[in-house]
């Protein structure tokens, strides 16, 4: 069944209005009829809703529905800005693997950046892949990605277990393994560079940090694979 996001909510008053592209969605590409349902999350809370009306568009809630799709804990990529349409890839995958959230990292060895006079148009982009992912995938909350910081900025970001995903690093994939099964129920972040690696400045500052410098087998990944294997793994551990 498909499903949206509440663009605003009143659950005491049971009123919730949805995004003109999503009532576009129900009645033209999805051609629903009066007495057709959706599934609608307000507030965190998955609702079965019924059409009532077309002109105007008027629904109802037939049910309210318990479901969790979510991690057991929190995970939040920072990663380095890619090149070309790496970032939509890794954006709608990570909203699939049950990501909380996402931070961008303009980094030393980031060919293509994101320059302040167009943050704001492109994380208007990344938030509409965020909410189609999200509706796919039969999730509960919406990932964020609300920032582009410099690679000095990530110790405004907390978390009980901090990791990079680094190609030099000699630590075995059983101390890794060690380092998943304790993360069911934490906060996590995990770095993950772009196309040219983390420069040797970088690591350092991770090692300021607290952070983990871990291996993700011998082979070295894309940039995204990388994302994908490591972010797979967190959410079948965090599950």
């Amino acid at each position: 069944m498909q499903r949206y996001f509440a663009q605003n909510f009143n659950l005491k008053e049971n009123v919730i209005t949805l995004s003109s592209d999503d009532i576009f969605h129900i009645s033209k590409v999805m051609r629903m009829r009066v007495g057709d349902t959706f599934e609608c999350v307000a507030d965190g809370k998955i609702f079965l809703c019924e059409i009532t009306s077309f002109t105007p568009f008027l629904f109802k809630i037939a049910a309210e529905l318990k479901e969790n799709h979510e991690i057991c804990g929190f995970i939040r990529l920072l990663y380095c800005v890619p090149k070309g349409e790496k970032l939509d890839l890794v954006i709608q995958k990570a909203t699939e693997l049950g990501v909380n959230e996402i931070v961008l990292i303009n980094s030393e060895r980031s060919v293509a950046k994101i320059e302040k006079d167009k943050k704001e148009k492109k994380l208007e982009r990344f938030n509409k892949i965020i909410k189609e992912a999200s509706e796919q995938s039969k999730r509960s909350s919406l990932m964020k990605l609300t920032d582009v910081i410099s690679f000095s900025e990530i110790s405004k970001y907390k978390a009980d277990i901090n990791l990079l995903a680094y190609e030099k690093s000699d630590q075995n994939l059983d101390e890794v393994e060690q380092i998943l099964h304790s993360a069911k129920g934490k906060t996590v972040n995990v770095i993950v560079g772009a196309e040219g690696g983390i420069s040797p400045k970088e690591v350092e500052i991770c090692n300021a940090n607290n952070y983990k410098i871990i291996s993700l087998g011998k082979r070295i990944l894309r940039s995204e694979t990388a994302c994908f294997y490591i972010l797979s793994l967190l959410s079948f551990y965090m599950d």
